[in-house]
């Protein structure tokens, strides 16, 4: 095992070509007020102090068992904190309105492989029932 410190907007939402995907075993995204309003005081001290700042461990294991052709990653460990980053990162784009193309862009960039069929474009890939 490999642990590394990383910018986790580069590293899972600014690569291209990849998929972070939430195995079935894993729980139910629960996340409640409390627990989203500490991540969003963490990313404001980050945009305050424009100092790194550690938000918690993602563990991920590279899947062998991807069907796209394209690098799939296992959520192990983070789910919530990534699902809750691409929740925020999707709000922050309806906020900008559909005429925005910073917005749009981000969303391509983040949030979808945008040169994949329908059926894979979203990166985040959650367990059906949070689907």
């Amino acid at each position: 095992m490999k642990a590394n410190n990383f910018n986790v907007i580069n590293r899972l939402f600014g690569t291209m070509g990849i998929v972070l995907k939430i195995p079935v075993y894993q729980r139910n995204y629960d996340w409640t007020e409390t627990n989203v309003r500490r991540l969003l005081d963490d990313l404001k001290t980050v945009v305050q102090t424009k100092k790194s700042h550690f938000i918690g461990a993602i563990v991920y294991l590279e899947s062998q068992n991807s069907d796209m052709g394209m690098q799939e990653f296992l959520i192990i460990d983070g789910q919530q904190r990534i699902t809750t980053l691409s929740i925020l990162i999707k709000a922050v784009m309806d906020l900008c309105g559909p005429n925005d193309q910073q917005a749009a862009d981000m969303s391509k960039d983040f949030l979808t492989n945008k040169y994949l069929s329908v059926k894979y474009r979203n990166r985040l890939k959650p367990i059906k029932s949070d689907n």
